[in-house]
């Protein structure tokens, strides 16, 4: 695998990894070194070598590319040097960037078969981080690495429907791309003891975690807060994640301004098991997208996290969270405001036999696309190209 991201921190990466050394294979993962990381580690069955130090924050699009770009050039060696050891029956690349699916070039030229791992597409990614900045005129250069890169892999794994459709909008083959859905890790999140289910009288402890830049809409969840307190005084936000760092100061001033530093609470990121601890004793999820190109193909990988775990959520009401999670299990605002996301939260509030029969809903919805599931097809995509057997198509 490779990745320009963090091994064991990647939780796609490695619930991945982790599925197909359960299954009897070894796998290496070449990826970013950390601060007071080693650059090789053995976990079990799962060798990270991390050829290089630096960063993956997607801030400045500049210097992403560049060190994207010399981390592509350093795993092609490294994986032709690891080659010399070992034979590969199978090389997966996860984007973003695409374009790190050329590092398989010299094993695609022997017939190695490659994935391409789509967590995001970065064409509407690229679309919503560069909406009315000078950059947007690159748009087009975006769209043709997109397309070469597709090209270039055997097969294709990504997210979401909404970005699976896209891509055969685009001209990929359906039976090219294979849909695995980052569901949460069942052994991680699991139903906790069972909830209280009454009244919230003083206020509800709020939770979101995960990637936390502007069009994840937090600056909306704060204002909710604000509109909140004035019923339930003692309402609390807490936000857990890695930050695009201009926004998390802007988070931080908005909360400054309307007086709710006691009550909005910006910290940084926690490993995936102390997550399942502060799911477990908060009373509602929120995921406060904001409506963009991009963001309305993407599925929030947290809602699964909160589901698994019984915890009501109240969301923006975008169409790729309804695709799964129909009305009755998810309390659904209107993306991008704050009065409505608030009048939400109240009604859970007060309403607490409805949280309890939108978090059973939930569950249900969400035992289709569990991880076992996704985990199972995941391993089916692997085993039928290492095998020379063409995957059956995944919808």
């Amino acid at each position: 695998m490779v990745v320009f991201s963090y091994y064991p921190a990647d939780p796609r990466v490695r619930r991945e990894a982790e599925v197909l050394e359960r299954a009897g294979h070894s796998v290496d993962v070449l990826c970013l070194k950390k601060n007071g990381e080693t650059g090789f580690e053995s976990l079990g069955s799962v060798n990270a070598y991390r050829v290089m130090a630096g960063s993956e924050n997607k801030e400045s699009l500049l210097k992403y590319f560049a060190l994207s770009s010399v981390f592509g050039l350093a795993s092609l060696l490294k994986l032709a040097a690891l080659s010399l050891k070992q034979r590969y029956a199978l090389v997966q690349v996860h984007n973003m960037p695409d374009f790190l699916v050329f590092a398989a070039f010299f094993h695609k030229l022997r017939g190695v078969p490659v994935v391409l791992d789509l967590h995001d597409l970065t064409v509407e990614l690229f679309e919503s981080k560069t909406a009315g900045r000078p950059l947007k005129a690159l748009l087009g250069f975006v769209k043709a690495v997109e397309r070469l890169s597709c090209a270039f892999a055997d097969q294709l794994i990504t997210t979401s429907a909404g970005f699976r459709n896209k891509l055969i909008e685009r001209g990929v083959k359906p039976g090219k791309v294979t849909l695995v859905l980052n569901s949460a890790d069942d052994r991680i999140f699991s139903l906790p003891p069972p909830r209280a289910w009454e009244k919230i009288k003083n206020g509800p402890v709020l939770l979101y975690h995960g990637t936390v830049a502007k069009r994840f809409g937090l600056h909306v969840a704060i204002e909710a807060v604000e509109s909140l307190r004035r019923v339930y005084p003692g309402a609390r936000l807490n936000i857990y994640g890695k930050y695009d760092p201009s926004y998390k100061a802007e988070l931080e001033e908005l909360a400054a301004r309307k007086g709710l530093e006691s009550s909005v609470s910006i910290n940084g990121f926690l490993p995936l098991d102390k997550v399942s601890s502060e799911i477990a004793s908060s009373d509602i999820g929120v995921v406060p997208y904001l409506s963009d190109p991009f963001m309305n193909l993407a599925l929030s990988t947290k809602i699964f996290e909160y589901v698994s775990m019984g915890m009501p959520v109240v969301a923006a009401g975008l169409d790729s969270i309804k695709e799964i999670f129909g009305e009755g299990s998810i309390k659904y605002f209107r993306p991008g405001d704050p009065e409505d996301m608030s009048e939400k939260i109240a009604e859970f509030c007060t309403r607490p036999e409805e949280r309890r029969a939108f978090s059973e809903k939930a569950q249900n919805a969400y035992s289709s696309v569990a991880w076992p599931i996704m985990s199972n097809r995941y391993l089916e995509t692997v085993n039928t190209l290492i095998s020379g057997i063409k995957p059956d198509v995944q919808h």
